[in-house]
């Protein structure tokens, strides 16, 4: 059993984060074992033949131990909500030498694999933290970078939804909810592990959703450090295919199969570059069926940074029921 004992004042001081060297660990690790993230079968087929695993062979190595800890120190706790790459890069290689240490030796014990024990030989502990971050930063831009700015909404959208429901039930009722097998009482969050650890939480738990956890994850390489990973809401929308349009349910004829496909790719908000690069139409196109969505009521946009981002509207996810309904 794995129990986090979490006070009055830690609790008043957890908060949600974004991580992306969290969401790099997780996808890593599907990565080394797929069948962990069916959902994300097409994203581990495609990325492969990008990441050459000699060349990042310590971090490979880190994220497939015997056991069922990977290092901690490849996830720092977030500074904010959404921290730079760069920062996050340099709190991982500014690990000290005795905490890399203590990680190697609860992930390896003396079995140490030989891309970690050729490092350690080099250049010690402080070695490993440097060459981590500079193999991470490989795997981010061969795996993630491009899918980033997608599997972000999905995340920030996760956190927008649970935001919505701390409003209405508090905080509590947000740990309460974050998957099946976690369990909180109030004081304590417990889930059933084949291993017993008590963790006493202090500065605040920090949430972190991931498209890529099928369940959930602790990081917790300090007493400052404690981080629970979760699978965020509507995950395996980042790398799963235009749904096929409906167009033959009797009675939607006047929104036609390509407005329809459309609306069915927007339960998880999108920007027009990515509808058309998915959809294999041209942005003005997409743009005119856009315009004659919102004005139907079925789509609502939002501004965010730079970009336009459309997703379905209440009436728009009422009407992909009723068809759903009606093809089955």
């Amino acid at each position: 059993m794995l129990t986090l004992h979490v006070g009055p004042e830690p609790f008043a001081r957890s908060r949600f984060a974004v991580s992306r060297l969290a969401e790099l660990s997780c996808a890593l690790e599907v990565l080394t074992h797929p069948d962990r993230a069916p959902f994300a079968v097409g994203w581990v087929r495609s990325v492969r033949p990008r990441l050459d695993p000699e060349s990042v062979a310590l971090v490979f190595a880190l994220v497939e131990p015997d056991g069922c800890y990977v290092p901690d120190f490849l996830v720092p706790a977030p500074a904010g909500y959404e921290p730079a790459l760069d920062s996050e890069l340099a709190a991982v290689a500014a690990t000290p030498p005795e905490v890399v240490g203590h990680q190697l030796a609860r992930a390896f014990g003396t079995r140490l694999p030989r891309a970690v024990a050729e490092v350690l030989a080099s250049g010690g502990e402080r070695a490993v933290a440097e060459v981590a971050a500079d193999q991470l930063r490989r795997c981010w831009d061969a795996v993630l970078a491009e899918s980033w700015p997608a599997l972000r909404r999905v995340l920030d959208e996760d956190v927008r939804h649970r935001a919505a429901r701390a409003a209405r039930e508090g905080f509590g009722g947000i740990l309460d909810g974050l998957h099946p097998t976690l369990n909180w009482d109030g004081a304590r969050l417990t889930r059933a592990t084949p291993y017993e650890a008590t963790v006493d939480v202090r500065p605040g738990l920090i949430l972190l959703p991931s498209v890529f956890l099928p369940w959930p994850a602790l990081w917790n390489g300090t007493p400052e450090q404690v981080l629970i990973g979760y699978p965020a809401r509507g995950r395996g929308t980042v790398w799963s295919p235009p749904a096929t349009s409906p167009a033959s349910v009797p009675g939607t004829p006047a929104l036609g199969p390509r407005r329809l496909a459309l609306l069915s790719d927007l339960t998880t908000a999108r920007s027009t570059s990515e509808l058309s690069s998915r959809h294999t139409l041209s942005p003005a196109t997409v743009s005119y069926h856009l315009a004659r969505l919102r004005s139907d009521g079925l789509v609502v946009s939002r501004r965010e940074g730079h970009s336009v981002l459309y997703t379905a509207t209440e009436r728009g996810f009422a009407l992909l029921a009723v068809l759903a309904d009606d093809a089955g």
